[in-house]
């Protein structure tokens, strides 16, 4: 189940892709629209996998927004960016 707004989305496909679709999630007991959002996600890694490079900027991302810009900001911030940023040793 998800736990995200959900958006409706009317697509049309072949009579054939509907069979199979309808077959696949009786066996599974699950509702064709789960069943197409699942295809969907495995689909959509399969043809734009992520890559090591945008996997580093989503890091440094999140690495970023822990920084302290406001409120108690440390003396030592700029000399000990590596310490508040990565986790590196601290300089004293």
């Amino acid at each position: 189940m998800y736990s995200v707004l959900m958006l409706r989305m009317n697509i049309y496909i072949p009579e054939d892709l509907n069979k199979k679709l309808y077959f696949i999630a009786r066996s599974k007991k699950k509702a064709k629209a789960e069943v197409v959002r699942e295809a969907l996600a495995i689909g959509l890694r399969t043809i734009q996998p992520k890559s090591k490079t945008a996997q580093a900027l989503i890091t440094l991302a999140k690495k970023a927004q822990q920084i302290p810009t406001k409120g108690k900001v440390p003396k030592d911030f700029i000399r000990n960016l590596d310490y508040y940023t990565w986790g590196g040793e601290k300089r004293e």
